[in-house]
């Protein structure tokens, strides 16, 4: 009773909504508005499928009812004329009068009953499924748009034999793509939320496993004893401290995902709680950046002063000091020892640079976070569900367009 009670509350309160006829002489910026083609929320599923009608006028036939004590004159067939008059003019005799004045015979009175009416009207449309629509419309083109960091990260889990995370990962793709024929499934709703709720558990404490392991890696320093390092311990450090931060980001990742699933689950669209999810994944990845490029300008250091580099760097400077001592000296200078030893040391610097560049590209790709779609959703939930909003339409789209406060 509780649920159902929360679902009545929920669409009373959606479609609270404001109709307003089109001001055809005033312009709109479609470019400022979020564009959803109507082909798109049908494709969504059934449930979906009847939404973009709502955007058309159509036509409807009404049957009135009778009322009881009313009753309808009528001719016999063939006689024209008009009903008598009473001469104190508050009612109808049961005669009719024709175009001559005459009595032309007596109508029959029968009971009234319902008449058909026909009229055109616009069907309302519910503002929560809309919502819904959106949402997942959204969801989808954003996941769309980083599929090659998806990609990389199952790639990651089938080299690490990870199969509970590539499970969980299934697990929430598969809530997200069956969503959108199960969103008003309240058995199915229930069933997924405990399952997603488990995988959003099991993320966090994640989240807090590899960063205090990753904080101990960088801590400790390469050759501690020797303080010396060779670009092999470097690359050890690297590969050690990037297959955590690749646990680490997946963490984030399955946390942000299972966050923005378990709103659409529950539908609980309260704007103080979408900002508080929004707000708790945005500190996590602030975190995790942080941490990152922390790591990042520790193996970049190593990078450079590694023996390896120590050597090449040192070699160019030697190179490029005898170049500019030869250029120094009466009509040595003239002859292009200098400009050959000058140039030796301009590629020998140029070599360790790109050497250093080689060794952090690897790193790179833990720079994101890639929570920043589920973090754009929640907010575009939040606006849509608890904000003034403009609906226009066309043909093939609807347009949302917040309204200024």
């Amino acid at each position: 009773m509780e649920v159902i009670n929360k679902k009545n509350e929920i669409v009373k309160t959606m479609m609270n909504v404001e109709y307003y006829p089109a001001l055809l002489n005033e312009e709109v910026a479609l470019e400022k508005t979020t564009k959803v083609p109507l082909l798109s929320i049908a494709a969504l599923g059934t449930a979906f499928a009847t939404l973009p009608e709502a955007f058309r006028t159509i036509t409807q036939t009404i049957e009135t009812g009778g009322t009881a004590g009313y009753y309808k004159a009528i001719f016999p067939d063939g006689v024209v004329g008009e009903l008598v008059k009473a001469k104190d003019g508050t009612g109808f005799r049961g005669l009719i009068q024709g175009a001559n004045g005459q009595f032309v015979g007596q109508p029959v009175f029968m009971p009234a009953v319902g008449s058909k009416v026909t009229m055109s009207t616009v069907i309302p449309f519910d503002p929560l499924t809309l919502v819904i629509a959106v949402a997942l419309i959204s969801i989808e083109k954003k996941l769309d748009d980083i599929l090659e960091t998806q990609q990389e990260i199952l790639e990651f889990l089938k080299q690490k034999e990870k199969s509970k995370l590539r499970g969980n990962l299934n697990v929430l793709e598969d809530v997200l793509n069956n969503y959108k024929y199960n969103w008003d499934n309240e058995k199915y709703k229930i069933n997924k939320h405990i399952h997603v709720q488990e995988i959003k558990r099991d993320a966090e404490q994640s989240i807090v496993f590899y960063r205090e392991r990753i904080v101990k890696k960088i801590n400790k320093k390469i050759n501690n004893l020797l303080f010396i390092h060779h670009d092999q311990d470097v690359k050890g450090k690297l590969e050690e401290v990037q297959a955590e931060l690749k646990e680490y980001q997946l963490a984030l990742y399955l946390f942000a995902f299972s966050t923005f699933l378990e709103l659409m689950l529950l539908e609980n669209f309260d704007s103080a709680y979408l900002d508080s999810a929004a707000h708790k994944i945005e500190d996590y990845s602030y975190q995790y950046r942080e941490l990152y490029t922390k790591c990042y300008n520790q193996i970049e250091d190593y990078a450079k002063s590694s023996i390896n580099s120590s050597l090449l760097g040192g070699l160019a400077t030697i190179n490029k000091f005898a170049g500019d001592a030869v250029a120094k000296i009466p009509f040595v200078s003239d002859s292009q020892i200098d400009e050959a030893l000058i140039e030796a040391s301009n590629q020998l610097g140029k070599q360790c640079s790109k050497k250093t560049e080689l060794t952090m590209e690897k790193f790179q790709s833990n720079q994101s976070s890639c929570v920043s779609p589920f973090v754009e959703n929640i907010n575009t939930v939040n606006r849509l569900y608890n904000q003034p909003m403009e609906l226009l339409f066309d043909q093939e789209n609807i347009y949302l367009s917040l309204s200024v406060s």
